[in-house]
């Protein structure tokens, strides 16, 4: 939960400085006697096919206390714990060296503060040991964490108890003779829409889960049922021990499905389980804006200063940026208690931005939440949309429920692309001159009757530089003088509007 007290505030803003384990690092082992006085070894678990969770707080945290009695990890426990189908074992971890086992019971004696009795209700183990804590380099509480049986771990969130499973269920867990299996997969894009061509290095690990060495495997690569590639490797590997296999790199056109599959292992013989040895990506079509210039909406949640937000290229350079800048593009999901940095949003606020693209290509827009619960909707309604400009009512992307990130895809398909730019563009006659510039720009058009008009240049990034506000004017020619003495060397974009029809001319400023 969000509710901090003062102490978790500070604890988790001491956190950002701290380290953390890597996703899929190999879990630190362990062996250590739980508060009835049993003992238990990490990695005789997971050597018995066992996954562990771990739920680690400490009794002074408020929103731990809430997670707690909240009973998603007693449920998630009793349908996949010893009572249920034995596949899970939880383990709760007090991580605080400066309290006692008492306030796990929440007893009068308790050295520091308990809200309650954290035991009672509860049928998993309990630990009072910081150095457990410490050697998975917990840094804010709660922290929890998924072990698989290969012995690598993974930071989750406060899920509830389908959650939970949704994300242990992925561990590759070991059985039968002949077995391998697909885990880790990276399709080499974060991107799952498709503006024009998108590309992709598929890769992951290739994983033995079988009794017998895995020797051999074919493995293919299809895209909308198209065999596109084919791998084979050789190899040794023993139970759990994988190998990372990556594909050439392939352009992608429209929506459809990207499969993996391995096709066979150690030379023709049969997987014993089927289930892990395709991995399907799914593929859209990218939204289209009808003008590069856009309008971005944002509403927070109760937390708005978790939010960032940025808009790239097809050659991936930041056109605008907003949000707190001390979450970042990489700041999602990895700490909690965040205080406001520059560019933070207020909670619950709403945010109107027009933004000019330099003109028709592909672009994509990135959110970030730090505490990776999105923007909605446990904590807040917030979101995102973003509208052509000539139709602020109709959104033509929108967003906001999502984890740690949100990357998506669009493209800006000015109507005057087509034919019908064609039609305007002899219709507006823009000129620009000199072309090359070093000092006045002089923009002249011929309109063949009275209209509003406007203009707005940016740079190569994107960004804003000029803007000639509506104004209606008559037919004729018309000269705007543009001076640019003072503007750096490069490229620039106009982008020239008569009515609902958008004109983007390129220019270039020289040295002075």
């Amino acid at each position: 939960m969000k509710k901090h007290s003062l102490l978790f505030f500070l604890l988790t803003l001491y956190s950002r400085l701290s380290a953390q384990l890597a996703p899929g690092a190999i879990a630190p082992d362990f062996t250590a006697q739980d508060i009835s006085g049993q003992t238990w070894h990490l990695y005789e678990l997971l050597e018995r096919g066992k996954i562990v969770v771990l739920e680690v707080s400490t009794t002074w945290c408020q929103p731990c206390w809430a997670y707690h009695n909240s009973h998603a990890m007693q449920d998630f426990y009793e349908m996949h714990g010893p009572e249920g189908d034995s596949t899970v074992q939880v383990f709760f971890i007090e991580g605080d060296p400066n309290t006692n086992t008492s306030c796990l019971f929440g007893q009068t004696d308790c050295n520091s503060f308990s809200p309650g009795n954290w035991v009672h209700g509860t049928t998993y183990p309990y630990f009072d040991n910081a150095a457990i804590a410490d050697s998975l380099q917990v840094s804010y509480y709660p922290t929890f964490f998924i072990i698989c049986p290969n012995k690598k771990i993974y930071q989750v969130g406060q899920l509830d108890a389908e959650e939970l499973w949704e994300k242990s269920s992925v561990c590759p867990v070991a059985s039968g003779t002949n077995n391998a299996g697909i885990f880790d997969y990276d399709a080499g894009t974060d991107l799952k829409e498709v503006c024009d061509t998108l590309f992709v290095e598929p890769s992951f690990s290739i994983t033995n889960l079988g009794s017998e060495p895995l020797t051999a495997a074919t493995v293919t690569l299809y895209w909308n049922n198209n065999l596109e590639q084919t791998k084979q490797w050789s190899g040794n590997l023993s139970v759990y021990e994988e190998a990372i296999l990556k594909f050439d790199s392939l352009p992608l056109a429209g929506a459809g499905t990207l499969k993996t599959t391995i096709s066979s292992i150690n030379n023709g013989a049969g997987d014993d389980d089927f289930s892990n040895n395709i991995h399907n990506e799914f593929f859209a079509v990218a939204e289209q804006f009808t003008t590069p210039q856009i309008i971005l909406k944002i509403k927070t949640d109760d937390y708005g200063a978790e939010t960032y937000w940025e808009i790239r290229n097809e050659q991936d350079s930041v056109l605008y940026r907003g949000g707190n800048l001390n979450v970042g593009p990489d700041g999602g999901g990895m700490f909690t208690g965040l205080p406001g940095g520059p560019g933070a949003y207020g909670n619950n606020a709403l945010i109107n931005k027009t933004l000019v693209l330099p003109g028709n290509d592909c672009y994509s827009i990135l959110f970030v939440d730090a505490y990776g619960d999105g923007m909605c909707c446990d904590y807040g309604n917030g979101y995102y949309r973003l509208y052509n400009s000539n139709n602020p009512v109709v959104p033509i992307l929108t967003g906001g429920e999502f984890e740690a990130k949100e990357h998506r895809g669009f493209g800006v398909t000015s109507t005057l692309a087509t034919g019908e730019a064609v039609a305007a563009a002899e219709t507006i006659h823009l000129l620009l001159a000199p072309n090359p510039v070093a000092d006045v720009l002089n923009v002249q058009f011929t309109l063949p009757q009275p209209t509003d008009v406007s203009a707005a240049v940016v740079n190569a990034l994107g960004q804003p530089i000029y803007t000639y506000p509506f104004q209606q004017l008559s037919s004729g020619e018309h000269l705007w003088p543009l001076p640019v003495n003072d503007w750096d060397c490069g490229v620039y974009f106009i982008h020239f509007r008569e009515g609902p029809r958008t004109l983007t001319q390129r220019f270039f400023v020289t040295a002075h």
